[in-house]
């Protein structure tokens, strides 16, 4: 898999297997233009010679995915991307049941930040399950030992996080889990972190699967740098 593009999970895939990423349009586009010119040196917007993004890193259409949210923390405070202003952050969208790659994420994540010259960023981690990931679980749950200091949980009703996973275009769904009571079941999710800059905007998205902490700070540090470009 190039390291510019993004797959969407299939049906029939066990969520261990399938939390590799919704099929973003606009980022679909520049996977494509990407695949063309892999291990190629590229123009950038300016004309200028570019590097091929870092492995697991997508900066091309990045700039067209996220938008507002309204969500709530663990203390039951109203959460908007104002809350956010002037300060670089990571946000990632996952669940506090999630079996795998949710949690590998934020140790991969905390790894990260923790690299000398790492940058320093805000971290969010956004549910797609607000039915279980009620304020306590979504404070318990960020404040796991590994997981990246100052993580901010945040959760909401059904609307609120419908409306965030729209503005990044985050495809979730619930997978029953054959025999299992109805409030026991597994939600199959894109697995992506999306690198904001100081004004909400997306500047790069780390495919978190398989990405390694180098590869992960590699990734937020081209998206920051990015923003800070005339």
């Amino acid at each position: 898999m190039g390291p510019s593009s993004l797959t969407m999970p299939s049906s029939e895939e066990t969520p261990r297997r399938r939390l590799t990423g919704a099929v973003v349009p606009a980022v679909a586009a520049a996977a494509v233009a990407a695949v063309a010119t892999l291990a190629f040196i590229g123009l950038n917007e300016r004309g200028e010679i570019a590097e091929a993004p870092p492995e697991n890193c997508i900066i091309e259409g990045a700039d067209e995915v996220g938008g507002p949210i309204e969500l709530v923390d663990s203390n039951g405070r109203i959460i908007t991307q104002a809350d956010f202003a002037g300060e670089p952050a990571v946000i990632y969208f996952g669940f506090t049941h999630c079996p795998d790659i949710c949690p590998t994420t934020m140790y991969t994540l905390a790894e990260a930040l923790n690299l000398p010259g790492a940058p320093d960023v805000r971290t969010g981690l956004i549910s797609v399950d607000p039915a279980r990931d009620t304020l306590d679980v979504m404070g318990a749950y960020a404040a796991t030992e590994g997981f990246p200091p100052g993580l901010l949980g945040l959760t909401g009703s059904v609307a609120q996080i419908d409306a965030a996973k729209q503005s990044f275009r985050v495809y979730a769904a619930q997978a029953p889990i054959v025999g299992a009571a109805p409030d026991v079941y597994n939600v199959d999710h894109s697995s992506l972190a999306y690198v904001m800059d100081g004004q909400w905007r997306t500047r790069s998205i780390v495919r978190t699967t398989g990405a390694t902490p180098e590869q992960f700070a590699r990734c937020i540090a081209v998206g920051l740098d990015a923003a800070e470009a005339p």
